[in-house]
């Protein structure tokens, strides 16, 4: 079988390109590509994230027909690359479908990060028709019992079975690539090998980090008292190397909100590095916006505790320091 290369591996080594000065300098006209939230409900509660746990304290919805349309207008031009990723579960969106229909009639390549549970095969024959470019699959630790604790459900074996099914009815298709992702507290190497050779046959690319937990206040959770301390044991074995990352995604993207909000970071969960809103302002307005640009001369001068996200932000995926996280992989 022949080997898949990432849809978006040319988009990913153009941001990956130069200083942060330099990439500021020669900012591309437009966003490189844009990250969408169809919605910010999910339908996991997982410990490490804001929204499982309840403490995210902006309002919850679904991204309307009318402001995708809006979207879709301003990019049509540009063929930018959608991603639908963010805080939420995008296949709870009921028009997922016709809005990755629409989006793919405009040109534009798609990715999905999804927990895989709602995947049902009448989802994986239209992602692989339509085509959706490529989906990752987020996982929590490698086998069913870290999954479980990390994740507040046991579905490690589930997902990996959808995970295979997808593989097996994609056949020799090129598209959807299929990137299995996770993230580690205190595994061990052979455990993150054991992991890698069992998803192996039906993924494409297999990427491990670490788990931030350093932001996380337990006390403004909205958990049991058992979840509490199940979340105090795991943040105490946290094991992120916590080296500061020289950020390009301010420079490349921008990040959608369901409602039209626009973020300057991936990792903004309640509005706190806003740049705009799409429905008062275009994306291009937005894009060389005073806001933005306070951001990006912010990491320039590497004042990342000056940013209320950049202060817990980490190179946790090894994006610029191979092998400083220790998963185990060669």
């Amino acid at each position: 079988m022949r080997k898949r290369i990432n849809p978006f591996a040319k988009i990913y080594r153009a941001c990956n390109t130069g200083s942060l000065a330099e990439k500021f300098a020669h900012l591309p006209c437009f966003p490189r590509y844009l990250d969408i939230e169809l919605t910010n409900r999910c339908n996991f509660h997982c410990l490490m994230c804001p929204v499982g746990t309840s403490s995210i304290k902006r309002k919850k919805g679904f991204m309307d027909r009318e402001l995708f349309h809006r979207i879709l207008d301003e990019i049509q031009d540009h063929r930018t690359p959608l991603r639908f990723i963010r805080w939420g579960e995008p296949l709870l969106h009921p028009h997922i479908l016709d809005f990755l229909t629409m989006a793919k009639s405009a040109g534009s390549l798609l990715h999905i990060n999804t927990n895989g549970s709602l995947l049902s095969e009448d989802y994986m024959d239209a992602f692989i028709g339509i085509p959706v470019d490529s989906i990752k699959f987020s996982f929590q630790g490698v086998d069913r019992r870290s999954y479980r604790e990390m994740r507040n459900i046991d579905f490690f074996d589930g997902l990996l079975d959808r995970i295979r099914v997808l593989s097996e009815r994609r056949g020799d298709r090129r598209r959807p690539y299929i990137h299995v992702c996770t993230s580690i507290t205190y595994e061990t190497p052979e455990q993150v090998q054991a992991f890698s050779k069992r998803v192996a046959p039906y993924a494409d690319q297999i990427s491990i980090g670490r788990t931030v937990l350093e932001h996380i206040d337990i006390p403004a959770t909205r958990l049991s008292e058992e979840d509490r301390r199940t979340l105090q044991h795991l943040k105490e074995q946290e094991s992120v190397v916590k080296k500061r990352l020289d950020c390009p995604e301010i420079f490349d993207k921008l990040s959608i909100n369901w409602d039209g909000t626009v973020s300057a970071c991936c990792g903004d969960y309640d509005n706190l590095m806003l740049a705009g809103d799409v429905k008062q302002n275009s994306l291009h307005e937005i894009w060389y916006s005073d806001a933005i640009n306070r951001f990006r001369r912010l990491l320039i001068a590497d004042r990342h505790d000056d940013l209320p996200l950049c202060r817990f932000c980490y190179d946790a995926l090894e994006t610029q320091n191979p092998g400083i996280q220790k998963t185990g992989l060669t």
